[in-house]
C-alpha cells in the first residue's frame, strides 16, 4: 500500500523553524548568523537532492515517499516543502541536477564537436571528436560513484516517463544530435537518416551498458569497483567497436 504523502499547506507555515531550528530564530540577525543559516540551508537542500536522486531512481516517482527521502537526507519532512515546494518540484529539481552534473563533465566535448561541425572538417577530425565524446562519457559515468545514481534515475525515466522526462530528453538529444552528425560525416550519410540515428545510438550503447549494467559487469569480472585500468580497457574495446561501426580508426591521422 502506498505510503501517504504530506499536505504542503499546513507544513509550509512551520518549515522555517523546523528546518533551521526554532532556537536559532531567537538569535540576533548578524551577518555571521545569516551566513551560517544560508550555509545550513544549502547543505540541507543538497542532501535532499541526493537522497531524492537515489529514491526516485530506485522506486520511480509514484513509488518514492517523501518521508523516506527526508529520512535518508537527515532532514525534517517540512524541509522538502521549504526548499522545493512539492514532490513534483523536487523530482524536477533532481532531473535538472542530473543534467547539470552531466553538462559540467561532458558539455565541453559536445560543444567543441558542434562548433567544429559548423565548418568543413575532415574525417580524421570527426573521428577524434567522436572519440573525445566517448572518452569523457566513460570517465564521468564509470569514474564517479554518483554517476551510478544518475544512470539509474535516467533509466527509470526511460522506463516510466514522468512530467520531468523532457528535462532529461532535451539534454540527451543535444548530445545524440551531435554524435549523429559526426557519424553521418564519417559514413557519408544524411544526418536526418534513420541509418545515421541508429548507428549513433548503437555507439552510445557501447559505453552506456557499463553504467546501467555495472552490477552485472562487476560480478562477472569479480570486482568491487571499476579501477582506472578497467576503464582504460573498456575505452580500448569501445574504440575498436566504434571503428567497426564507422570505419577504420582515424584518430592518429591528420
Amino acid at each position: 500500500m502506498e505510503r501517504p504523502e504530506f499536505d504542503a499547506e499546513p507544513i509550509a507555515e512551520v518549515v522555517l523553524e523546523a528546518d533551521m531550528g526554532a532556537e536559532l530564530s531567537q538569535l540576533p540577525a548578524s551577518r555571521h548568523y545569516r551566513r551560517a543559516r544560508q550555509d545550513r540551508g544549502a547543505e540541507t537542500r543538497k542532501s535532499l537532492l541526493l537522497a531524492a536522486l537515489d529514491v526516485f531512481g530506485r522506486y520511480g516517482f509514484e513509488g518514492a515517499a517523501t518521508r523516506d527521502i527526508a529520512k535518508r537526507a537527515g532532514a525534517n519532512l517540512a524541509a522538502i516543502v521549504y526548499h522545493f515546494g512539492s514532490k513534483d518540484a523536487l523530482h524536477r529539481a533532481v532531473a535538472e541536477y542530473v543534467v547539470e552534473q552531466m553538462q559540467a563533465r561532458i558539455g565541453d566535448s559536445i560543444t567543441a564537436a558542434a562548433d567544429a561541425l559548423k565548418g568543413n572538417i575532415d574525417r580524421p577530425t570527426a573521428r577524434r571528436l567522436l572519440q573525445r565524446i566517448v572518452d569523457v562519457h566513460i570517465d564521468s559515468m564509470l569514474g564517479e560513484a554518483e554517476a551510478e545514481l544518475w544512470g539509474r534515475f535516467i533509466m527509470r525515466e526511460q522506463m516510466e516517463p514522468s512530467s520531468t522526462f523532457d528535462v532529461i530528453y532535451d539534454f540527451m538529444m543535444q548530445c545524440q544530435s551531435t554524435t549523429t552528425n559526426l557519424v553521418a560525416l564519417l559514413l557519408d550519410l544524411d544526418p536526418r537518416s534513420e541509418e545515421a540515428t541508429l548507428r549513433s545510438f548503437a555507439i552510445s550503447g557501447q559505453f552506456v551498458i557499463f553504467c546501467v549494467g555495472r552490477p552485472m559487469v562487476l560480478k562477472k569480472l569479480g570486482r568491487d569497483t571499476l579501477a582506472t585500468k578497467d576503464r582504460e580497457e573498456i575505452r580500448r574495446v569501445v574504440a575498436e567497436h566504434i571503428d567497426l561501426l564507422v570505419g577504420e580508426a582515424l584518430v592518429g591521422e591528420g
